[in-house]
């Protein structure tokens, strides 16, 4: 699989998160950034949102290293109970406007 880009609902937040997925043999070739950006653009033009926001484990570099390349600012540094964590996890929160 090449990788997809969407978004997902955070109740806890009320706030809109891109998500995205690149398969192991297209990682490292500026993909997801481009898709990322690409996707965001899409999104705040079709929807009524002014911003969309990332959360990314802080041990995930490569992801947070896309998503800044993909032009989100990163706006704090927390613990984080996300949707598929076992306990409270160190995250990066992430915003585009």
């Amino acid at each position: 699989m090449i990788g997809s880009v969407g978004c997902s609902y955070y109740k806890d937040m009320e706030k809109v998160g891109i998500v995205y997925f690149v398969g192991r043999e297209y990682r490292n070739h500026g993909y997801a950034a481009e898709a990322a950006k690409a996707y965001v653009r899409y999104f705040l033009q079709q929807y009524e949102q002014d911003e969309i926001i990332a959360t990314i484990r802080e041990d995930n570099v490569p992801s947070w290293r896309t998503i800044e390349k993909a032009g989100f600012r990163l706006t704090e540094k927390k613990l984080y109970q996300d949707i598929d964590d076992e306990t409270e996890q160190m995250y990066r929160f992430y915003s585009y406007r």
